[in-house]
């Protein structure tokens, strides 16, 4: 550490790329690709913003290191959390992801490496290319850390404001109107919203509801903070219920949402959809499978792997000439949850 640097010592917190970029006065993808020796950054800039990096005491991690000399022609996809309940591994939708990116970086000659983000931050031995990630945390910051590893990144959801990272996602606005105006043109007047809006994607697929509700006679009955799961959309119900909140329709942010909520109803001698009509979104094989069979907004996941492993190519063979790709499509496929009485 250098004499005099405020980082690292007495817990302070380590620098990160974005401290280099603020310190140095420029970009944050400048400082990466210094610290990567790449031609791009002119050479009395790039010894700049090392003698910076130095002096602040920064760390690249291991993969970045060995990024300055060589190519690992390996992409790490990294999932935001492996925790039952919140999107875990075994997820349909991750393994689809992975399923659309080995299409894709398979044929490219780049092997895949699938790990967590804890590992990822913990480990000082993960070598790869470039990463794509799966989940951006509660506001962000997960993938905002990740980011600091230096390394191209291409995450998938929706994008936060104020951030730079690449984000690939589905049209999740779009697809909370689709439900939602679904559900009014059907008659339903009071709309319960199930899930995290912490979920940059599950954020706008309120905004996509709230889009419906202003230009319509219907309302938003309650918005439930709610986890990607069949039990918290099952407890989430329930709570409404015996609070005595009015609802004829819910709007949940997911499948495994929209089935424990649809569980719940049925629970407490309420039709689906006669009383109430449900929409889940993902469209995975829960939602044709449960019993009555779930209306959701579909994502075609495979495309989604196709297109991340796309962009993270591009971004580590030219980043200078990376353009992110349009919002992925969405559709609205009505089941019996939600079909007119």
């Amino acid at each position: 550490m250098t004499k005099g640097s405020p980082f690292g010592a007495g817990g302070a917190p380590r620098p990160t790329m974005e401290t280099l970029a603020q310190l140095a006065g420029v970009s944050k993808i400048t400082v990466s690709r210094a610290l990567r020796d790449s031609d791009l950054v002119r050479p009395e800039l790039r010894e700049k913003i090392a003698e910076i990096a130095r002096a602040a005491g920064y760390r690249m991690n291991g993969a970045a290191r060995a990024l300055r000399t060589r190519r690992s022609r390996t992409v790490a996809l990294v999932i935001e959390r492996l925790v039952a309940g919140d999107r875990p591994i075994s997820d349909p939708l991750v393994l689809s992801i992975i399923g659309g990116l080995l299409e894709t970086l398979t044929p490219a000659g780049q092997a895949m490496l699938v790990t967590s983000s804890d590992h990822f931050l913990d480990s000082q031995v993960v070598d790869a290319d470039g990463i794509v990630m799966v989940g951006q945390g509660a506001g962000g910051m997960r993938a905002k850390t990740i980011a600091a590893s230096g390394l191209p990144m291409v995450l998938w959801g929706a994008p936060l404001p104020g951030s730079d990272h690449v984000v690939i996602g589905s049209d999740n606005r779009l697809g909370g109107s689709l439900s939602a105006g679904h559900l009014v043109d059907g008659g339903r007047r009071h709309l319960v919203f199930l899930g995290d809006v912490q979920h940059p994607e599950v954020a706008a697929r309120l905004e996509g509801v709230r889009d419906v509700v202003a230009a319509t006679p219907a309302t938003i009955a309650a918005a439930v903070p709610c986890d990607f799961s069949r039990v918290a959309g099952a407890a989430a119900v329930t709570r409404l219920l015996d609070q005595g909140v009015r609802f004829d329709a819910i709007v949940a942010a997911s499948d495994f949402i929209a089935a424990g909520a649809c569980d719940a109803l049925i629970d407490r001698g309420l039709g689906v959809p006669a009383d109430v009509a449900v929409v889940g979104f993902d469209d995975i094989a829960v939602a044709a499978n449960h019993r009555p069979a779930l209306s959701s907004v579909r994502q075609d996941w495979s495309q989604a792997g196709r297109v991340l492993g796309e962009a993270i190519l591009a971004m580590i063979d030219r980043p200078e000439a990376f353009v992110a790709p349009d919002m992925l499509p969405v559709k609205l496929i009505v089941r019996e949850s939600s079909r007119p009485a």
